[in-house]
């Protein structure tokens, strides 16, 4: 994951000495917007790839909340999910309905993984997008991003803070430079993606 070096806590502080609305607005709502903010850029625009074996599954079904992540990580979620290989076979995702039928396939079971294969699986190994743990209110996290970016946070901040306030012009303002920041750090990751593989 990428880290600025600039914890949440610090960032916040600074931007509520700097912005000048009408109603205080708390840390947790910083927090909140923060927090989405990083979940989006990760599950949408950063999608670094983790792994997690597991040994010895339990037949047709992987309990999400069972695949351990490194620590600053969140959990992960099936809709985090890449691919999986059960052994040496890659299953594709399908519905519940067509991976009851289907051999080599894996579906959402309620929260959880349900897959079906034709043979017992010795190891499945789980590819899934990688998202930063959720920060709270007081915690000395820092936020993951490239230091170059940290202007995206603070433009989006910025701007949530004076739409809540119904400052909508300065808010506009902040919302725009944060929509341009986020065309320039899409076109920044683009640059360094993989030139081989999924």
């Amino acid at each position: 994951m990428f880290d600025s070096g600039i914890s949440a806590n610090s960032l916040i502080k600074e931007l509520k000495s700097e912005i000048d609305v009408a109603y205080e607005i708390t840390d947790g709502t910083y927090i909140t917007w923060l927090n989405s903010l990083e979940q989006l850029l990760y599950s949408e625009f950063i999608r670094e790839q983790g792994k997690i074996l597991v040994a010895n599954p339990t037949a047709d079904k992987l309990k999400i909340n069972s695949l351990t992540v490194p620590a600053g990580e969140s959990p992960v979620r099936f809709e985090d999910i890449y691919t999986i290989y059960a052994d040496d076979v890659q299953l594709i995702k399908s519905t519940l309905t067509s991976g009851v039928i289907f051999p080599n396939t894996y579906y959402k079971v309620g929260v959880d993984v349900g897959y079906h294969t034709d043979d017992t699986v010795e190891e499945m190994i789980i590819i899934y997008f990688v998202r930063p743990k959720i920060k709270t209110v007081g915690s000395a996290v820092n936020v993951m991003i490239p230091y170059e970016f940290i202007e995206l946070f603070k433009a989006k901040l910025r701007g949530e803070a004076n739409k809540l306030c119904n400052e909508d012009a300065v808010a506009a303002k902040w919302l725009n430079d944060y929509n341009a920041l986020l065309e320039s750090f899409r076109q920044w990751l683009v640059l360094r993606q993989a030139k081989f593989g999924m």
